[in-house]
């Protein structure tokens, strides 16, 4: 079971990529500037997540686990494939503001 002071800094380390990758990107961003963001040293942020990609790839599946239920409502109901396209383009637009931070990242992933 994980310690309450763990689930703490693990999440201001998450919060902390997030706003840095939505920056800068996977490339831009430099594991030293999320510890710092964080308030944490980059001994800590590598024991939590031991390379940047593994740390991008911990705050892509957030973003895209927010998206994804959406995406699986509208791509599997009985419309047209225009119509799957026109609704999934219009979810988009329309909660772009709400979560932005997930388009980004899924964005920026390569």
């Amino acid at each position: 079971m994980k310690k309450e002071k763990d689930i703490s800094a693990e999440t201001g380390i998450l919060n902390a990529a997030k706003r840095i990758f939505q920056q800068k990107g996977m490339e831009g961003a430099r594991m030293q500037e999320i510890a710092d963001e964080a308030g944490i040293n980059k001994a800590l942020l590598h024991y939590y997540y031991r390379s940047k990609q593994l740390l991008f790839e911990a705050v892509f599946k957030s973003a895209f686990s927010l998206l994804a239920p959406q995406m699986h409502k509208i791509l599997n109901d009985d419309s047209s494939i225009y119509d799957k396209i026109k609704n999934f383009t219009n979810n988009l637009i329309n909660n772009k503001n709400k979560n932005i931070y997930k388009y980004i990242i899924i964005l920026h992933s390569k």
